[in-house]
Parts: C-alpha cells; sequence; structure tokens
C-alpha cells in the first residue's frame, strides 16, 4: 500500500463513485446472488430490482451523506467496478461502521480481505476509531465467517431484524477493537 493513496492495495483501489458508474452499480446491486446482500441502509427493500433510476437516486443520496462515504472498489488494472464499500460515522466519531459487498462474480478471490484491510489500516491509523462494527444477517454464513476470520467477534444479537423468505432472522453486529487489530496486524504500533 502506497502512502500517499490510503486505499490503494496490490490489486483493487476504493474510489469515490463517479456518473459513469451508474450502469456498473445498477448491474452489480441487481446480480441476483446479492438478494438480501447488498448494502443499501435506506427504503428500498434488499429484495426488490433497482431500476436505473432508482440506481442514479442512491448515488445520489451517497454523494450527499454528511457522516458517510461511500466507495467504488474497482480493480486497479481495468478500473472495472466489482465492489462497493461504506464506512459511517454514527454519533461516535470512535466507532465507525463499515460494509463490503464484492460482486458474485469476482468473490472468493481475496478482493474483500484487501479491502477490509485497506479501511482497517486506515480507521486505526488515521482516525480516533477504538472500535470498527458492522452486521450481517445470521443465515449469511459466509460473511459471519469472513469476518471472524479478519479478527471481527460477535457483539450481541437484533432479533427479529429481518425478514426472509417469510422467517424472521436476527442481525449479528459484529466489531473489532484496535488492541484486536494490532495483535492481527503483527503487533506493531498502529496508533494510539
Amino acid at each position: 500500500m502506497q502512502d500517499s493513496v490510503p486505499f490503494q492495495g496490490e490489486r483493487v483501489s476504493l474510489r469515490a463513485f463517479e456518473p459513469e458508474d451508474k450502469p456498473g452499480l445498477h448491474a452489480f446491486l441487481n446480480h441476483p446472488d446479492l438478494t438480501g446482500k447488498r448494502y443499501i441502509p435506506w427504503r428500498f427493500p434488499r429484495e426488490i430490482p433497482l431500476s436505473a433510476k432508482q440506481v442514479e437516486k442512491i448515488l445520489e443520496k451517497w454523494g450527499e451523506e454528511e457522516k458517510a462515504v461511500h466507495l467504488a472498489v474497482v480493480l486497479r488494472e481495468s478500473q472495472e467496478l466489482i465492489g462497493h464499500a461504506f464506512i459511517e460515522w454514527g454519533w461516535d466519531p470512535h466507532c465507525p461502521d463499515m460494509a463490503i459487498v464484492i460482486a458474485p462474480d469476482h468473490q472468493r478471490r481475496g478482493y474483500g480481505s484487501e479491502v477490509l484491510n485497506l479501511l482497517l489500516d486506515y480507521l486505526f491509523k488515521s482516525t480516533s476509531a477504538h472500535n470498527v462494527s458492522s452486521w450481517m444477517a445470521e443465515w449469511n454464513q459466509a460473511a459471519r465467517g469472513f469476518v471472524q476470520k479478519h479478527g471481527f467477534q460477535e457483539s450481541g444479537r437484533w432479533r427479529r431484524d429481518g425478514l426472509r423468505n417469510g422467517v424472521f432472522y436476527d442481525g449479528v453486529p459484529v466489531d473489532i477493537l484496535r488492541p484486536e487489530w494490532q495483535q492481527r496486524a503483527g503487533g506493531s504500533n498502529h496508533g494510539a
């Protein structure tokens, strides 16, 4: 990772969404394998396909948020859009929330791990974050295994957080503390 570009890894870069990303984002958000997994934290049910106009409004909304940043995950060589990363600073700037969604055609190739490491490095090296959290549905075993592999721990349950195929499911919040990240990163001092 280059020090001057915090969101550039070996194979992926994270950058702001641009108007030319609309077609790729439209295809990405409507991929059938992302039903119930895509991260759109407002208004649209996760199971309903989005129109091009709705995707345009989502991009506009993301650009207007004051306490959140939405980043396009792109392959460095081709600049192909392969995902979406999100960081939100809610009421406590020391405890940001994050999410990563990688397009199904690009999953299980290490891109999600690279994005997660870029974001955690940034949050723990360049901000006052002492706790980074995320959440996923209890039925999403792949996501739960992914975050646990990277040092996140379950930190509770949101009972009956959603409905899928007519059955209630719990939301599972997870988090990683700065000392846990430091230990995972090899024990080096990555900030206070």
